[in-house]
């Protein structure tokens, strides 16, 4: 039986790298014996300063997101007013949708909501009606994300995450022992999925090895 390879993405709706990253992977990862597997990491527990203690640094919007995603194809709209919301909901969310198979669909959704729309996807109400778009109950998606038992399972998540797997920005990738932080390069994806590849009567621990040292990422989360 072939062996399935995994690509581990930590995110968060209020990254536009995350976004990118999803383009990335799309465009790159072909090969139906690799999976990827979206992790919630939320960037800002504890809220974002408001406008003037902490926003996007000057023009950084224009001058680099923008470009980045329109080199990808990735639509974005204006910069996302701030205070950013917290996002804690919206990724209990992930895992509710992911649970009924549209895990994707409701990641998209979001990411459309809060970069396009500018919705307010902390609030439980208007995070409802973007499952029910994708196909999920809203009355139980919504008792779900506001839950005491999901509200502990994502607090021990974040705590791994954070201590187990030393996420500290996102996006952050893992493939194998390869580790990168940022938009990657989908060249770069490929070569490390091709590397841990094995060669006939190999296996995946040896072919893992070449892929120790990871490469400079394109850029890291600025939210």
């Amino acid at each position: 039986m072939t062996a399935v390879t995994t690509i581990d993405v930590w995110f968060d709706y209020i990254c536009p790298f995350s976004v990118m990253t999803r383009k990335v992977l799309a465009d790159a990862v072909t090969d139906p014996d690799v999976r990827t597997v979206w992790r919630a990491y939320e960037l800002h527990p504890e809220g974002t300063p408001p406008p003037g203690e902490g926003d996007y640094p000057e023009r950084v919007w224009e001058n680099s997101v923008l470009p980045m995603a329109e080199r990808l194809g990735v639509r974005l709209g204006s910069a996302p007013s701030l205070p950013l919301p917290r996002t804690g909901l919206a990724l209990r969310g992930h895992r509710y949708a992911e649970r009924h198979g549209a895990g994707l669909a409701y990641s998209d959704r979001v990411f459309d909501a809060h970069f396009l729309e500018h919705l307010d996807i902390a609030d439980p109400g208007p995070l409802g009606d973007l499952a029910a778009d994708v196909g999920l109950d809203a009355r139980e998606f919504r008792a779900y994300v506001t839950s005491a038992a999901a509200a502990e399972q994502y607090l021990r998540e974040q705590e791994e995450a954070r201590r187990t797997h030393r996420i500290h920005t996102v996006p952050t990738l893992t493939i194998g022992t390869w580790r990168t932080e940022g938009v990657p390069r989908a060249d770069r994806v490929r070569e490390v999925l091709a590397a841990l590849r094995p060669p006939a009567g190999g296996s995946l621990h040896s072919a893992g090895a070449a892929t120790r040292n990871p490469t400079p990422s394109a850029a890291r989360s600025r939210s």
